[in-house]
């Protein structure tokens, strides 16, 4: 838990955001810079050279990071960080020499320096080559347990190599860890380098995660940041309210008819009359960046082999994003041979992209809000539908709905064999097991499916089932204090 101390497009051709859509790349930015062999960088005597730069998904503009962007300037479409690849390169090199790097990094005696220990920043050469080590803020996020489901579990469900990466071991309890240290660092690294620009907090919109995350972070720098988060009224888990409020947050609960769709709206009005406050929710693409370790750690975990499947529960879809770009940089630089492919899970209350799929990826119709226990991923508009619009066609990928039963279900079932997962990692795993019934994933397959938080934000739910008749509940039972009914209530 620590501060930082002082101290033409790169991708292939291969690749769908290597161009923009007129064929040429243009730089749009008030201060001169370079682009060449292993430079891209802001003309500055006081900050080291950034090779890294935001681009526009839909006009392929390129924008240097000496001010931040909600969205491109030009036509409002969603951006994406891309690198200086060969920068990259010749930071961390390629195939084994990369695999080694990072190896060394987190499990070798480079562990010890900092921010090493971090999951997210010991890949800050990969990620983001040049980013000021002294604007870098860590709470030693990531390196989650990768856990493997015991073999009874296994048995139980058909999968004999199911894993699931544990996110909820974060520090606010969330993967939302990753890509917000990313986006408060970021914040801290203009307000110091770019002070014309006024910035004097973080603002977000949230179903529970995102808020604890922007909070515990930007009390970590309160002398310099502060946290504005906009909730949806009565529509978040309890554990989640009061994490941002315990983390002094400055909270407004937002009584809206589309509850966290109608508090992204909010907050997306409000921010872009007020600069001051940086946007880090996902629409904030160095947030993906963050995320994008999500997908790099679990193929170090596993030997940097890819597993056959890695399935993923999808909210506004920046965790979904990050984990394409990801694989796919992954992919490119030699560390894994494949290409896994992707399994998406969705609530039936919130299944927009579920029935994009099922129109054959003609038709995307957000739904209106319902209900549901999977409360952070309750979102019928993701923000980020464009960017996995643009990558999607990259990977196989299965979209599969969940209704409230078969969650809560699933959510018991795997509790039962000490898996510590939230609703939302229920969802991913029941879209494996919807995978497996259709017998697209065989039994001998490595799955990886992510659990997004601690089950420990949704208690009160998993109470109401477990006081249930419901198929996998265990409630207690009241004995008076003696032996003998002790004995007879066994």
């Amino acid at each position: 838990m620590r501060l930082g101390k002082p101290a033409s497009s790169p991708w292939p051709s291969s690749h769908p955001l290597s161009k923009p859509p007129n064929g040429a790349a243009e730089i749009n930015s008030a201060a001169p810079f370079f682009v060449g062999s292993a430079k891209l960088h802001t003309m500055s005597k006081t900050t080291p050279p950034l090779h890294y730069w935001h681009e526009c998904i839909n006009c392929g503009h390129h924008f240097t990071p000496d001010k931040f962007y909600y969205t491109c300037p030009d036509c409002n479409g969603l951006l994406l960080v891309m690198r200086d690849e060969e920068a990259v390169k010749a930071s961390i090199g390629t195939g084994a020499a990369a695999r080694a790097y990072i190896d060394h990094l987190r499990f070798g005696a480079a562990r010890k320096d900092y921010p090493n220990d971090s999951g997210v920043w010991l890949w800050r050469n990969f990620l983001l080559p040049g980013f000021p080590e002294d604007a870098i803020v860590s709470l030693k996020e990531g390196q989650t347990d990768l856990f493997e489901v015991p073999a009874w579990l296994g048995k139980e469900v058909g999968l004999s190599n199911l894993f699931i990466k544990m996110e909820g071991q974060a520090p606010s309890e969330s993967f939302k860890d990753r890509g917000m240290p990313v986006a408060i660092s970021d914040a801290l690294r203009l307000q110091r380098t770019h002070p014309e620009l006024g910035i004097t907090g973080v603002s977000c919109a949230s179903t529970g995660d995102t808020s604890a995350a922007a909070a515990i972070y930007s009390a970590y720098v309160r002398d310099q940041l502060n946290c504005l988060v906009l909730v949806p009224f009565e529509k978040i888990a309890d554990a989640q309210l009061f994490q941002a409020m315990a983390h002094g947050a400055d909270v407004r609960a937002i009584n809206h008819p589309d509850g966290f769709d109608g508090c992204m709206k909010l907050i997306a009005e409000f921010t872009a009359t007020h600069p001051e406050l940086v946007l880090v929710n996902s629409k904030n693409d160095m947030r993906i960046v963050g995320q994008e370790s999500i997908g790099l750690e679990i193929v170090q975990d596993l030997g940097w082999k890819a597993p056959d499947f890695i399935s993923i529960p999808v909210g506004n879809g920046g965790n979904l994003t990050a984990l394409l770009n990801g694989l796919l940089r992954a992919k490119e630089f030699g560390l894994i041979d494949k290409l896994p492919s992707i399994i998406a899970g969705q609530t039936a209350a919130a299944d927009t992209l579920v029935r994009w799929q099922e129109s054959d990826y003609k038709t995307y119709q957000p739904g209106t809000f319902t209900d549901t226990v999977a409360s952070a991923m309750n979102i019928n508009d993701p923000v980020s539908f464009p960017r996995i619009k643009k990558l999607h066609d990259q990977f196989d990928i299965h979209f599969y709905r969940s209704t409230e039963a078969e969650i809560t279900d699933t959510w018991a079932q795997f509790m039962r064999g000490g898996a510590n997962i939230c609703p939302q990692g229920a969802v991913a795993v029941h879209a494996v097991t919807q995978a497996r019934t259709a017998s697209i994933v065989k039994e001998s397959d490595t799955v990886v499916a992510i659990s997004t938080a601690s089950t420990l934000k949704f208690t009160d739910a998993g109470i109401v089932y477990h006081k249930s008749d419901a198929r996998f509940a265990n409630p207690y039972k009241i004995v008076p204090g003696n032996v003998h009914d002790l004995e007879a209530s066994l």
